[in-house]
């Protein structure tokens, strides 16, 4: 056994110089040949491995982006369905032109594995391709008839064509890319077996090359010069032959040990003390496995005891250092059983940092599952676990739960303080998910403002539940954005169910259905998913498509209701109805709701604008002691948002004729409060036309006097449910009377709501309020009947209002 003498050496390797005598010139000549052989030999042997090498590892490399092709083909698909579900409950021309985009990534994707794939690979590739060609004509129909309305239509095309093409497509890409997948797997044994077997060879050959260059380089020599000349030559070359080994191995930069057959170390390489922080000689005699960190040292033990029970094998291994090496932090091991090896008589460890190598794949793999901004989980690495979850759950019949968290007014930050400000949301807001979730749950980002929270091996939907709550109390707390504090609350859908009774796409979609319920119910709240309510989306997507019909075929009309002056008593007012071909007459409760969540009340506030002007200037033009009548228009929270507010306004009096002192528009104070600053600027804008501006609701948005004395506004309207209780509740006569006084102080003027009764008119009227509206003037009626009342000239002091 050696101790700190460098393997490899022993004297007893010298050759003896009888030997050389006997060995002539024809011997010498042979010698040559044989030489000559050899070096063919070995350099054939290492042409050989490393074209095998070579080969082997293009064919990995080959196999691995084909079947990443196909992932990425297989995703683009997914995100495809995913948007399609998405436009069916949301049609916007963004969730239609990110569809296009998932479908030109899927074609992208098909054309990356023609380029590199085999013929087998293009006529795969051909075949998806048609399938897809079909599936974009049978969605551009479903779309087409998603904006027609028809619902039923819509329902034959996606079962019928989308959903056959979707899976064919879908089944094609994944088992392509598992097929090459499973070949990159056996091409990587194949170089594995290759490189093993080179690495075995290799040593054997080169020491058999070294014996036969150094016995026929003596033989040429032998007949020339003595035998003791001849030794004293060999022992001067293996000299320098041992001096350039120690050479190599000080000055490499990979640590070389040798342990004896127990896992001792014999030798340790120089390297090993500026490399792992240790004395000279400061591992020999200690077991190998100490260098290592404590959770490594079992896998070492296993992997060190099968290169011993194997003689000339070899294996290789990665793990951790223990703290205290100097530089590095992971390491690659090549064991080599050398025990039967004359000079050598141990185990030679051969140690290479591959810390930087780590890191690198640590990044790689951050950038392709990870949220760059976050830290969490992206969709496709919560997709994977999703389907983790699902099949754990069908072994121990558990429930898999998904929370898809949507926040509440997350745009208005990002529009009014910056992107920088929302990010800083977004990272708050992943750090307070990961507070509620458990140590088996994942929480992702699925991007924009969505997170996901994958609740595994639940027991029942009442445990999701309660994480759901907790989700909504984080969430009450406010946002701290430097020296600003902003409250952004969260809307949570709840989906729960079990691998053998619902696929992962399902459950996602589920989810993300109950989510949007969560906002139309008010935000800030969980909703739990139920069947019914995918009937209930098809029923408002119906009522949706015939609201935006409506809108074009001219089937809303515009009902006005007198507002009087109250010592007067004269009466008018006006709303929006719509005539539904159908149903009759609809009430605005019925489909302004829709109209707000899906956009169309911006087109539907437009279009009252414009038939109001048109009509008051129709009136003040037929009759001529109407001349200073006034209108006034409802904004919705929507349309006071819109850029071109202004500019349509200023289009609507310039097509109408009438005078923009003619009109008044009323914005409610709760879409004021939102953002009071540009609220101020958005009325300053509108005041600088000429028009007339007026609160409505007054009361119900928790009024400030500090905003309210700064927005440019010339009246007031108190919310009718305060009037309602005016002659009977001194709390809600004591608000009426508050905000009169209030108004009289800035000069404003006061409208009250919802006046029903002779007593509620004379308070009113009692408390100097200057006009009322309600069912005790007028109830809305058509513009015909104004018309006919003004033509009997029995309207006194009229004032109408659309809305």
């Amino acid at each position: 056994m050696l101790s700190r003498r460098e393997p490899g050496f022993d004297e007893g390797d010298q050759a003896s110089p009888p030997l050389l005598h006997k060995i002539g010139p024809a011997s010498a000549r042979l010698g040559v040949f044989g030489l000559a052989g050899v070096l063919v030999v070995l350099a054939a042997f290492a042409f050989s491995g490393a074209l095998a090498t070579y080969r082997a590892a293009s064919a990995t490399r080959a196999a691995n982006e084909i079947s990443d092709g196909f992932n990425d083909a297989h995703l683009a698909v997914v995100d495809e369905e995913s948007l399609e579900r998405k436009y069916r409950l949301e049609p916007a021309p963004a969730i239609r032109a990110r569809h296009l985009a998932a479908a030109a990534a899927l074609v992208a994707a098909l054309e990356r594995v023609r380029s590199k794939g085999t013929e087998e690979d293009a006529r795969i590739v051909d075949s998806v391709l048609a399938l897809h060609v079909a599936y974009l004509q049978a969605i551009g129909r479903m779309f087409a008839a998603v904006d027609a309305g028809d619902a039923a239509l819509v329902l034959k095309i996606d079962g019928g064509e989308v959903d056959p093409s979707f899976d064919a497509i879908a089944t094609a890409v994944s088992t392509a890319a598992n097929d090459h997948h499973q070949a990159a797997v056996q091409l990587l044994a194949r170089l594995e077996e290759t490189d093993r077997n080179v690495a075995i060879a290799t040593p054997i050959a080169f020491a058999l090359g070294i014996g036969l260059i150094a016995i026929f380089g003596l033989a040429l020599r032998s007949y020339r010069r003595q035998a003791q000349r001849a030794v004293a030559r060999e022992a001067a070359g293996i000299r320098l032959s041992e001096q350039r080994f120690r050479s190599l191995v000080q000055n490499a930069s990979d640590v070389i040990l040798v342990c004896s057959a127990g896992g001792a170390v014999i030798y340790q390489s120089p390297q090993a003390e500026s490399a792992w922080n240790l004395a000279p000689g400061g591992l020999l005699g200690q077991p190998l496995f100490v260098a290592f960190r404590v959770e490594d040292q079992a896998m070492l033990r296993d992997t060190f005891a099968k290169v011993e029970s194997a003689p000339a094998s070899t294996r290789k291994i990665e793990l951790e250092m223990a703290p205290g090496a100097k530089d590095w932090r992971y390491c690659e091991l090549l064991l080599a059983n050398l025990l039967d090896r004359p000079g050598v008589h141990g185990i030679v460890v051969t140690a290479r940092d591959i810390t930087a190598r780590r890191a690198f794949e640590q990044q790689l793999n951050r950038q392709a599952f990870y949220d760059s901004l976050t830290g969490l989980p992206n969709r496709a690495l919560f997709h994977d676990r999703l389907e983790q979850a699902l099949a754990r759950s069908a072994q121990t019949d558990d429930r898999v739960g998904l929370l898809f968290i949507d926040l509440d007014h997350f745009k208005l930050v990002n529009d009014s303080l910056s992107h920088g400000a929302g990010d800083e949301v977004l990272i708050d807001a992943a750090r307070r998910l990961q507070l509620c979730a458990r140590s088996t749950d994942t929480v992702a980002r699925l991007g924009g403002d969505e997170f996901i929270l994958l609740l595994a091996n639940l027991s029942s939907e009442r445990e999701a539940m309660e994480i759901a709550d907790r989700v909504i109390l984080q969430f009450q707390a406010p946002f701290r954005l430097k020296e600003r504090e902003v409250f952004v609350t969260a809307s949570v859908g709840v989906a729960v169910g079990r691998a053998n009774a619902i696929p992962a796409d399902t459950l996602l979609r589920n989810a993300d259905t109950a989510v949007y319920r969560a906002k139309m119910a008010g935000k800030a709240r969980r909703v739990l998913f139920e069947d019914s309510m995918h009937i209930d989306d098809l029923a408002r997507l119906e009522l949706e498509s015939q609201l935006r019909r409506a809108i074009v075929q001219g089937e809303l009309r515009v009902f006005y209701q007198p507002i009087v002056r109250i010592e007067t008593g004269a009466m008018l007012e006006a709303l929006v109805r719509w005539q539904h071909p159908t149903r009759g007459l609809l009430l605005p409760a019925e489909f302004i709701p829709i109209a707000e969540e899906t956009g169309l009340i911006a087109s539907l506030g437009l279009f009252v604008l414009n038939e109001a002007c048109r009509q008051t200037m129709a009136w003040q033009t037929r009759f001529a002691d109407r001349a200073h009548m006034t209108v006034s228009v409802n904004l919705s929270t929507r349309q006071f948002q819109e850029p071109s507010l202004s500019a349509d306004v200023e289009t609507a009096l310039s097509e109408s004729g009438l005078a923009p002192s003619s009109l008044k528009l009323e914005i409610t104070e709760s879409a004021i409060i939102r953002d009071v600053d540009a609220a101020i600027a958005t009325l300053g804008k509108l005041r600088k036309l000429g028009i007339q501006i007026a609160v409505d609701d007054f009361g119900t948005g928790y009024s400030s006097l500090a905003y309210l004395k700064r927005l440019p506004i010339d009246a007031l309207k108190i919310d009718q449910s305060f009037i309602k209780g005016i002659v009977n509740a001194q709390e809600d006569t004591a608000i009426v009377q508050a905000i009169i006084t209030l108004a009289r102080s800035l000069d404003l003027k006061v409208t009250a709501e919802g006046v029903e009764t002779a007593a509620q008119s004379a308070l009113l009227q009692a408390w100097n309020c200057d006009r009322g509206q309600g069912f005790y003037f007028a109830r809305p009626t058509e513009a015909a009947a104004i018309t006919r009342l003004l033509a009997s000239g029995s309207a006194a002091s009229v004032r109408t209002e659309a809305a």
